[in-house]
């Protein structure tokens, strides 16, 4: 019998695979289509191959469809077709081949899971089939030991495992809702990374309006985190000083780090420390020695006023900012920190240590981990769409292919047996 004798179409009357010798049989199942050739499964309806993220409410007939398809499927006729077709290519069998049983469990598998067989029709072909390697390879093993030294057990192994196969095709059929596809994976990670990068920038902007709106305001506060900073440098330096025979500028920057924070949050404590010019109604000049605007003024104490803002809170404030921005990345070239410097610069002259502009930021910040992730779930499932769809297509022009070859092959063995 010839594979051109197969048929999947729904109106097939006998329900019972015939079994072929282990090349024509692995043909077929590697052919378009072949896991409902060869297993003698009806396929579903096409039509029914309706979109996966389809909502009851919103599009009922293609939630129905969807829903049809997933139940559109036999389990217990896949399971009984599987089982008579592994009595014939189980490895302990002298008919067996472990290919072809390897494809054959794997075909199982994909038409007993809704999931693997809506991607299996997309195309026809199995490009994933790789992926039941292991499982089916222990699987093997398991059944491989049921059998005695001289292969005399080995239709027991086979029956043993094909009646273990049900089993299988079911816990497998659970990847249906743990598995992922490629698409899924890669925007699952490429939303993961964009949250996590985002939620690293809230927690460090957080810590930097800590230090510039609280910490930089008292000078016990100021000095405790100096000496905190000091204490986890010279922590850092003994680390290195033990691991490393020779320390260098390259390993001395995890050292240095530390200070020039510690630097930069001393220069802010000194840049609210500066003196405003007071006037004879106690209101600040427009300008004094430290370059304090008038406006930006107004702590007074003991008829002495501070500046609020000056340049040297600026230049520490910028320190401190570009420093976190750069210990986010673990090898920050010359051309990342200058490029953080920069973007420092501009945001610390608007911050100028104040609380609502930081909190600003921070609600800023928050709405775009917000969007991350509204956004990437509504981008899978456009993506999604736009791939299955061009798998889908690819999958008619793989079917129409194989039609004609094997319509130019049937013909051509006709006219062979006429001439003859």
């Amino acid at each position: 019998m010839t594979s051109s004798s197969f048929s999947s179409d729904a109106s097939t009357t006998s329900t019972n695979p015939t079994a072929l010798p282990s090349e024509e049989a692995l043909e077929i199942l590697l052919s378009p289509d072949g896991y409902y050739t060869y297993l003698n499964i009806p396929k579903p309806d096409p039509s029914l191959l309706a979109s996966k993220f389809a909502s009851p409410t919103q599009h009922p007939s293609l939630a129905s469809s969807s829903d049809a398809y997933d139940h559109a499927i036999d389990l217990d006729l896949v399971k009984k077709n599987y089982r008579r077709l592994s009595l014939r290519h189980h490895p302990d069998r002298k008919t067996g081949d472990p290919e072809t049983f390897r494809i054959l469990h794997r075909a199982k598998v994909v038409l007993s899971s809704a999931k693997l067989r809506r991607e299996y029709d997309l195309v026809g072909l199995d490009l994933d089939d790789e992926d039941d390697l292991d499982g089916h390879h222990h699987e093997d093993g398991e059944s491989h030991g049921d059998g005695d030294a001289n292969g005399g057990g080995g239709k027991g192994g086979a029956e043993k495992h094909a009646d273990g196969g049900g089993d299988g095709a079911n816990s497998s059929g659970k990847g249906e809702g743990g598995g992922k596809s490629s698409t899924e994976t890669v925007m699952g990670h490429l939303a993961s990374t964009t949250l996590a990068a985002v939620l690293q920038m809230v927690v460090r902007t957080g810590l930097m309006g800590l230090v510039s709106v609280l910490v930089t305001r008292y000078a016990i506060l100021t000095y405790l985190a100096l000496g905190g900073l000091a204490f986890i440098a010279t922590r850092i330096y003994s680390a290195l000083k033990k691991t490393l025979a020779k320390l260098n500028v390259t390993s001395m920057k995890d050292v240095l780090s530390p200070l020039t924070i510690a630097l930069g949050i001393y220069c802010m404590y000194r840049g609210r420390r500066f003196v405003a010019s007071p006037t004879t109604d106690g209101v600040e000049d427009v300008g004094n020695a430290s370059g304090t605007l008038a406006e930006e003024s107004g702590k007074e104490h003991d008829n002495i006023t501070y500046a609020r803002w000056s340049w040297t809170f600026w230049f520490g404030e910028t320190i401190v900012m570009t420093l976190f921005l750069t210990n986010s990345f673990e090898n920050a070239t010359v051309a990342l920190t200058t490029g953080f410097s920069i973007l420092s610069f501009f945001i610390t002259l608007w911050l100028r240590g104040k609380f609502w502009r930081y909190a600003t930021l921070l609600g800023f910040e928050g709405i775009i981990a917000l969007l991350v992730v509204m956004a990437f779930p509504i981008m899978e499932m456009i993506l999604e769409e736009i791939v299955q769809d061009k798998m889908r297509k690819v999958g008619e022009k793989i079917r129409a292919h194989d039609a004609r070859t094997k319509e130019r092959l049937r013909k051509r063995k006709h006219a062979s047996s006429s001439s003859s």
